[in-house]
């Protein structure tokens, strides 16, 4: 069974587009890549499937000279004579034929009727291990994400519940305290489940956490196998030593120097570029901006994202009565919900993959931070995560004192609401209009920036 994505509406308007350009669709290993391709090949009048990891699809693209020669003899192995309109081409884990790649060009230049869709698991780390890159100006690039919050409450039946508390949002009303609280506890299932789809699909045909924890062990140890497959890698200690202390770091700031014990800075952090390359961390990046755009403030701890928050607390062994019972707060040292919030932002723009920022000052006066900063419409939007109702704004009014701003933005585990605060700063008085969302909407702030 399909469960819908966010990015379904993304690649069905590729689709349909007059002047699409081949779309290269990233992701890490097992986010559904394949499965969602699949489902949108059945919007198309005929649908192609190559698979270049295997033998017979891989001998099939080599032995072409030409684009034109591919799609000729495709016609063939399909038994048609040319192919209608509105066919969809799909190329999975393309990085294993560079050629090809060369190649997307041609099909925007020479053959804008086929529809052409590339991806692989592994395509950033290959590439860059072989030198090549993708034709510049010539392909679109999506990003496709682990399930969100919003999209397991889909993919659990609760598409009611969903609009309800996006309509709440929308209007700038709160949502009833029923309906909060339900969203509350199945955040917790989500924290245990995570958005990885293969453990969706069991959660929501077993219910049974210690299948899932089954199957978030499995994942781990596949992709640990596929360090094998990074090619240039001199030495694979360094980057299982970044992947086995991922858990250790996951949701916080972190120096490359003390990462791994017994591993030096530069290495940690060529390993932590492999594992973002692989889609399978990501690093915020701390910044000073007070405007746009926003700019990374150099020699300063970034903040590491893991690809999936219920991997990540199963790698801790975060135990499950835990999950059910202890604070957002509590849990991880209360990282938690500051990495939630942080995935959640990363999936939020559908298709989109593009550097998350959180506001740091630091100076021996004394330092102040904001847990994330957006570009905005012409004004950058500071966001603190308060895993309780409660928590001081500190950093808040720091950084809306020195930008000049009077909007702030909180996402917390209240109702929603939106109220105007007067801070008393520095013997000054702040002034200011604060949005405070419950955490479970963390993904649909997009809608409110």
């Amino acid at each position: 069974m399909y469960h819908p994505r966010s990015l379904d509406s993304v690649l069905s308007e590729w689709l349909k587009s007059p002047n699409r350009k081949p779309l290269i669709l990233k992701g890490a290993r097992q986010t559904g890549k394949s499965t969602t391709v699949r489902e949108l090949g059945k919007q198309a009048q005929f649908f192609i499937e190559l698979n270049l990891e295997r033998g017979k699809d891989l001998s099939l693209v080599q032995s072409c000279e030409s684009v034109e020669e591919l799609l000729m003899v495709l016609a063939t192995r399909h038994n048609v004579e040319t192919f209608p309109d509105k066919t969809l081409l799909f190329l999975d884990e393309i990085q294993e034929c560079p050629k090809l790649i060369q190649w997307l060009r041609f099909f925007q230049e020479d053959h804008p009727d086929v529809a052409v869709i590339a991806a692989g698991s592994l395509l950033e780390v290959r590439l860059q291990e072989r030198g090549f890159s993708f034709p510049v100006g010539r392909v679109t690039f999506r990003t496709l994400h682990p399930f969100t919050y919003l999209e397991f409450l889909n993919a659990l039946g609760k598409d009611a519940l969903v609009e309800k508390l996006l309509g709440a949002l929308l209007h700038r009303r709160p949502t009833p305290k029923p309906l909060h609280d339900q969203a509350l506890a199945l955040l917790r299932h989500y924290f245990l489940v995570g958005g990885m789809p293969e453990a969706v699909l069991a959660w929501t045909t077993t219910s049974r956490p210690n299948a899932v924890r089954e199957i978030h062990a499995d994942l781990m140890q596949a992709f640990q196998e596929d360090f094998q497959k990074y090619r240039g890698v001199r030495d694979l200690n360094h980057l299982e030593a970044a992947f086995e202390n991922l858990k250790y770091h996951a949701g916080g700031r972190f120096s490359y120097e003390n990462f791994a014990p017994g591993h030096r800075s530069q290495a940690m952090k060529t390993a932590l570029g492999r594992l973002e390359s692989a889609l399978l961390i990501t690093r915020v990046l701390p910044s000073s901006s007070l405007d746009l755009p926003l700019r990374p403030r150099q020699k300063s701890a970034p903040k590491l994202l893991p690809l999936d928050t219920g991997l990540m607390l199963s790698s801790i062994g975060t135990p499950i009565e835990d999950l059910r019972t202890i604070p957002f707060d509590r849990l991880i040292g209360g990282r938690l919900a500051e990495m939630f919030v942080g995935q959640q932002l990363l999936a939020g723009r559908p298709g989109r993959h593009e550097p998350l920022y959180f506001w740091v000052s630091e100076s021996s006066r004394g330092s102040a931070e904001v847990d994330y900063l957006l570009p905005g419409a012409g004004v950058p939007v500071p966001i603190e995560v308060k895993a309780g109702a409660s928590g001081t704004l500190r950093s808040l009014h720091q950084f809306l004192w020195r930008a000049g701003l009077r909007n702030g933005l909180r996402l917390y585990s209240g109702r929603l609401a939106d109220q105007t605060l007067q801070v008393s700063l520095s013997g000054n008085e702040l002034k200011y209009q604060l949005l405070s969302v419950p955490i479970y909407l963390a993904q649909a702030v997009w809608e409110i920036v």
